[in-house]
């Protein structure tokens, strides 16, 4: 029996989500989703009663889940046709998550091939057309507005109708322009944006600040257009690729590793122009790390590889010291254990070697204590997960502890992840309460303003862990609820 995907017609170059909706046999070397998605659905289905277009308006995401999963979908093909994780979407149509952020759904309509005004993500034909026809002045922009006329639009807003043809009284979107000339202070300004969206991502996560660094990097790219001097393109280049591989690193942390691939990839091209061979290091060292994310582990260990070969050139011990331990987590995922320890090791020793100074400032969070226990926490319980490695669960619990004491106050998302590790540890060596204390310590900090898809699937982990022993420990089983109460907001 042939299986039937959703693939463009062969000659077609348009990459639009629509091309993808109609049945076209598989061949070789294509991956996709297995059945396929009709447009049809999303206009006329529905699903247990209610129209499939009033869920797409609700954001009913768990609730279009299960619509795509009663016509023969898996999890997994949804998940691939979304760029979340399998566990990620069967806790959405569980109900235990609800997913707000724009991008996600930005995503799944696209993944899924959902009309993107069904979900309110953009205008629909007949919106488009009346802003097409906004008056214009001579120099192209749009006619003043009349308060008289608007005074009605903001009482009627106000009051809670929103009236048709509201566009014409809202700001377009125009390009901002570019400066005439490219030098010193441009750089200087695209590297301390760099700077605060890193600190704004380490305190509170992806999602407070992703949109702002899209928004900023598609601007600052232009400044390749300018004509400057050798010099200043050179630093502009580099700042850039800093910049890139920050919102790569950003889109990460919230799931999205589509956008992740695309701004890494964009960094490393900047960075090889430039021959800046640390932040090639730094850019492979990420690309791994979004597919260990994915449990791809041999094909980190791959990117880490090569991040290896960029990182010994450059003579960098830092980069050095911080790949070995991230391919440590790798081996750990694969229950090698002598190439684990082996590689924690020979990262100890590298990091050991390498001076503050003039390492590069990305490494820095690596030169911790704190982190080198963070990491190696990681990777001893990845190890203690494999039934013949559970010995290894002591060395996670010392340095899950060390990594949560020796934390520093503005590196909270590092600091969850080390209380996640505790309970982690501690569920492996059979201390339950100790696990459900510090379950319970991640959720409320969590809780407290953090934004980052990757602490909720830390979270997912541990109550996968944590879900069999309920019975045994009362505070695991309010672990439980406190988890599905923070992912449902």
């Amino acid at each position: 029996m042939r299986r039937w995907v959703a693939r463009p017609p062969a000659g077609r170059t348009s990459r639009h989500p629509a091309d993808y909706c109609a049945q076209y046999p598989r061949s070789e070397g294509v991956t996709s989703m297995q059945r396929v998605v009709r447009p049809q659905w999303w206009q006329n289905g529905t699903y247990r009663g209610v129209p499939v277009r009033v869920l797409l308006a609700r954001h009913d995401i768990g609730a279009v889940f299960g619509f795509l999963k009663e016509r023969g979908f898996s999890w997994s093909a949804i998940a691939t046709a979304t760029g979340l994780g399998a566990s990620r979407v069967s806790e959405i149509a569980a109900g235990r998550r609800i997913v707000t952020d724009y991008s996600v759904l930005e995503r799944i309509a696209e993944g899924l091939c959902i009309p993107r005004h069904y979900m309110g993500l953009a205008l629909d034909e007949q919106a488009l057309h009346h802003r097409q026809e906004i008056p214009l002045k001579p120099g192209g922009t749009a006619a003043p507005v009349d308060p008289r006329e608007l005074l009605g639009v903001v009482a009627s807003i106000a009051v809670g109708a929103i009236p048709a043809g509201v566009e014409r009284w809202l700001p377009s979107s125009q390009e901002v322009a570019i400066p005439a000339a490219v030098g010193q202070d441009e750089v200087a300004t695209v590297r301390a944006v760099t700077a605060f969206h890193r600190r704004l991502d380490a305190a509170a996560g992806g999602g407070r600040c992703l949109q702002s660094a899209r928004g900023y990097v598609a601007w600052a790219t232009q400044l390749l257009q300018v004509q400057c001097g050798d010099a200043v393109a050179a630093q502009l280049r580099a700042a850039l690729a800093e910049l890139h591989n920050l919102v790569g690193w950003v889109a990460h942390d919230l799931d999205n590793h589509d956008l992740a691939r695309r701004h890494l990839t964009q960094s490393l091209v900047l960075a090889r122009q430039t021959d800046s061979l640390p932040l090639l290091a730094n850019t492979l060292y990420r690309l791994g790390r979004v597919s260990l994310h994915q449990e791809q582990p041999a094909e980190a260990l791959q990117l880490f590889g090569l991040g290896q070969l960029a990182a010994q050139q450059a003579g960098c011990h830092a980069s050095v010291g911080i790949l070995h331990a991230n391919s440590a987590w790798a081996y750990a995922l694969l229950g090698a254990d002598h190439q684990a320890v082996d590689s924690l090791t020979r990262a100890r020793r590298e990091l050991d070697q390498a001076d503050p100074d003039t390492a590069p400032d990305w490494t820095h969070f690596a030169l911790t204590e704190a982190d080198v226990h963070g990491i190696s926490a990681v990777v001893y319980s990845a190890l203690a997960r494999h039934p013949e490695h559970v010995g290894y669960v002591d060395r996670a619990a010392e340095h899950s502890h060390q990594a949560v004491r020796l934390r520093r106050p503005q590196d909270r998302r590092s600091f969850i992840f080390d209380t996640i590790s505790v309970a982690t540890a501690s569920i492996l060596a059979g201390d339950l309460a100790t696990a459900g204390e510090y379950g319970t310590k991640a959720v409320g900090l969590v809780a407290d303003g953090m934004r980052s898809a990757r602490v909720n699937d830390r979270l997912n982990a541990l109550w996968e862990l944590a879900a069999p022993q309920v019975e045994r420990e009362p505070a695991l089983a309010a672990l439980g609820s406190r988890i599905a109460e923070l992912q449902a907001v």
